[in-house]
C-alpha cells in the first residue's frame, strides 16, 4: 500500500479553510476517477497538528497523474508517506509538477469587493474539465457567462487555455481590459488588442467585444496554433449565442453574483435585472446548450439562501444537460459567511 500526503495551500482565507478539506477531497475523488486510480481511502488527516489529505493506493502515482493533481486547486506539496519498523512516518518530498503557461500570480493581483476565492474558482475548472470528455492537452475553449472582472478568465489562462467571459456591466469590462493589457505589457508578451462591434443593428443594441492574442515570445505568436486569446464581451449572458459560435466551448463556468443582479428578465424587452438564478439560467441554457460542444460541462455556483439546489435541477434537464450529482459531485455546499452558503452544479452535454 502506498500513501501520499497532500499539504493543502496556505493561501485560503479563514472562513474558506474551514471548508476546504472536505471541497479539496471532493475535487481529488474526481481527479482520481478521471485518471482511473485505485484508491482504497481518501481522508483528512493530522501529523503533528498539521493537516493533510492522505490518499492511500496500491500502485504508485505515474508522472501522467502527478501532471494532472499537480494541477489541483488546493495543492501546495505533495509527499510520499514512509512508515519504519517504529510505525514513525516519514515524508519525502515528490516533485510537483510545473504547469502554468501563465504565471497564477494574475488571478489575485485585482482586489476588489465581491470578488470570488481564487482557490475556489480554480477548482471549479478542474472539476469542469475533469468532469469532461476533454482532458489538459486538448486545445480547451472556456466561457464565463457572469465573467466580473476576470477571475475565472485568469484562471484559465494559467492553464494555456482560451478564455472567453460575458459581462453586463460596462465597468468592469473596461477595467479588466485596462487591467489586462497593463499585465501583458509589463510581463513582456507578444500581444494584440481589439475592440469591436459583433452584435447589434444600431448605436443603442451594439454589443462590443474586447479581444486579445497573446504568446510568451514573438515566435510563438508568429504561429497560430500557439497563440492564445482572451476576449470580453459586454453583453447579457443569455444572449451568449450571438456573440460566440456554435459549439465553440469545452467548458462553462461561472459563480453568479451573491444577491446581486445578473442582467436577465423575464420580459426580453425590459432593462431591468434579476436577482434570481433560477430566471437567469432558464433564460441562459438554451443559448448555451448552442455553444457547448458534446461532452462539455457547465459547472454554475450560486448562494444557496437564495435558492435550494434542487430547484435549479429541472432547467438544466429541461435543456437536454445531464446532471452529475452522485459523490462528490452533491457535497461541496458550504458557508462563505453568515449571508452567503455557495453550491454548484455540473452538468454535462451529452448529445
Amino acid at each position: 500500500m502506498n500513501q501520499y500526503l497532500i499539504l493543502q495551500h496556505p493561501g485560503h482565507n479563514r472562513v474558506y479553510f474551514n471548508y476546504s478539506g472536505e471541497l479539496a477531497l471532493g475535487e481529488l475523488h474526481i481527479a482520481c476517477t478521471k485518471l482511473e486510480i485505485e484508491f482504497e481511502k481518501l481522508e483528512i488527516i493530522e501529523i503533528e497538528r498539521i493537516r493533510y489529505i492522505s490518499l492511500k493506493t496500491n500502485n504508485i502515482i505515474t508522472e501522467k497523474e502527478l501532471e494532472y493533481l499537480s494541477r489541483l486547486s488546493f495543492i501546495f506539496a505533495i509527499f510520499k508517506a514512509n512508515t519504519d519498523e517504529n510505525n514513525q512516518i516519514s515524508l519525502t518530498p515528490v516533485p510537483v509538477f510545473q504547469y502554468e503557461y501563465v504565471d497564477n500570480k494574475i488571478s489575485t493581483i485585482l482586489k476588489y469587493a465581491g470578488k470570488t476565492n481564487e482557490s475556489f474558482t480554480k477548482m471549479m475548472v478542474n472539476i469542469a474539465l475533469l468532469s469532461s470528455d476533454f482532458s489538459y492537452e486538448d486545445t480547451i475553449e472556456l466561457l464565463d457567462p457572469v465573467a466580473g472582472k476576470g477571475t475565472t478568465l485568469y484562471e484559465g489562462m494559467v492553464y494555456g487555455f482560451n478564455v472567453a467571459g460575458i459581462e453586463i456591466d460596462k465597468k468592469p469590462v473596461h477595467e479588466m481590459s485596462a487591467f489586462f493589457k497593463k499585465y501583458l505589457e509589463t510581463e513582456r508578451y507578444k500581444h494584440t488588442a481589439d475592440k469591436r462591434q459583433i452584435f447589434g443593428k444600431n448605436r443603442s443594441e451594439a454589443v462590443y467585444i474586447d479581444e486579445f492574442e497573446y504568446s510568451v515570445n514573438k515566435e510563438d505568436f508568429r504561429s497560430e496554433n500557439l497563440r492564445h486569446t482572451l476576449s470580453m464581451v459586454n453583453g447579457k449572458a443569455q444572449e451568449a449565442s450571438n456573440y460566440y459560435k456554435n459549439s465553440q466551448f469545452h467548458l462553462i463556468v461561472g459563480d453568479l453574483p451573491y444577491g446581486i443582479s445578473h442582467g436577465s428578465s423575464t420580459n426580453e424587452k425590459s432593462n431591468s435585472n434579476t436577482r434570481n438564478p433560477l430566471e437567469l439560467l432558464t433564460l441562459s441554457l438554451p443559448h448555451w446548450d448552442k455553444i457547448l460542444k458534446v461532452g462539455g460541462v457547465v459547472v454554475i455556483s450560486w448562494n444557496t439562501f437564495i435558492i435550494a439546489r434542487h430547484r435549479l435541477f429541472d432547467v438544466f434537464t429541461d435543456n437536454g444537460f445531464t446532471i452529475l450529482n452522485d459523490y462528490p459531485y452533491n457535497n461541496f455546499e458550504h458557508m462563505v459567511d453568515k449571508s452567503i452558503k455557495r453550491d454548484f452544479i455540473v452538468a454535462k452535454k451529452t448529445s
